[in-house]
């Protein structure tokens, strides 16, 4: 980190020692403009979440949220605005995005792939030589996707349109499939299983559900490449009560 720069200097104190988020810090200020006034916007609350941030996986949910920040600001079409509801005392959404005359919001969210995920091997249907990478058990995945997913219904808002975007590897992108892990969400829901409403908070199914048809849709998106893309999988809640717009779908649905 240059200490040149005094936005980076603010932010992490002019500490001798670079913090972990010092390097993508000054890498998303110098070569993004719109990221670089949004964190300059915000310096107050970024500095107090990267003091206050301590292990290493708090570090990582930062690193991501920032990250996402830095990607919605690539469209020049959206305008930013981080924890906008913070003032209700209430848990919402990590952003509110702005495209022309819509206004909806982005919660952002990690899975580590490798945190706890059983590599396959030659028992698993496939022969060890085949496996050049830990690849993951599809049904492990889909159900990570689906605890991710109960966890975060609760920060979707009322009458608007809501994104949850999950942030991963590529290896987790790679078996996943959204389109059933959802569908296998909504029918444990249906089927009122009490497991699912208890260790969630909802009373239950109609509880559930409220907050279900308030999610508009969910972006898997991978760590990006060399290349600057990334992968990227969008589920569209066809039950959302404010469905994602087309152009923003289009988007989304860029990585």
């Amino acid at each position: 980190m240059s200490l040149n720069e005094p936005l980076l200097g603010y932010l992490f104190d002019d500490k001798p020692q670079p913090h972990i988020l010092a390097g993508p810090m000054s890498g998303w200020i110098d070569s993004a403009p719109r990221f670089k006034a949004f964190a300059t916007t915000y310096r107050d609350k970024i500095r107090k979440k990267i003091r206050v941030t301590q292990s290493s996986a708090g570090t990582k949910d930062l690193e991501v949220e920032l990250a996402a920040a830095y990607w919605l600001l690539q469209e020049p079409h959206f305008s930013v605005a981080y924890e906008p509801y913070s003032s209700d005392k209430t848990r919402g959404p990590d952003f509110a995005v702005t495209f022309k005359s819509t206004t909806f919001n982005v919660e952002v969210t990690r899975i580590g792939a490798r945190e706890g995920a059983r590599p396959l091997t030659a028992t698993d249907d496939a022969p060890v030589e085949s496996v050049t990478t830990p690849w993951l058990d599809p049904q492990q995945v889909g159900g990570r996707l689906a605890d991710t997913v109960c966890d975060k219904l609760g920060q979707m808002r009322a009458g608007m349109v809501n994104v949850l975007l999950v942030a991963t590897d590529s290896d987790f992108v790679r078996v996943l499939d959204v389109n059933q892990a959802m569908e296998r969400l909504r029918e444990r829901a249906e089927r009122k299983e009490d497991s699912l409403f208890s260790r969630y908070g909802f009373v239950n199914a109609a509880d559930f559900f409220k907050y279900y048809l308030r999610l508009s849709g969910v972006l898997v998106r991978s760590a990006g490449k060399q290349d600057g893309t990334a992968d990227a999988i969008l589920w569209v809640n066809s039950q959302a009560k404010h469905p994602i717009p087309n152009p923003i779908r289009m988007i989304l649905q860029r990585g």
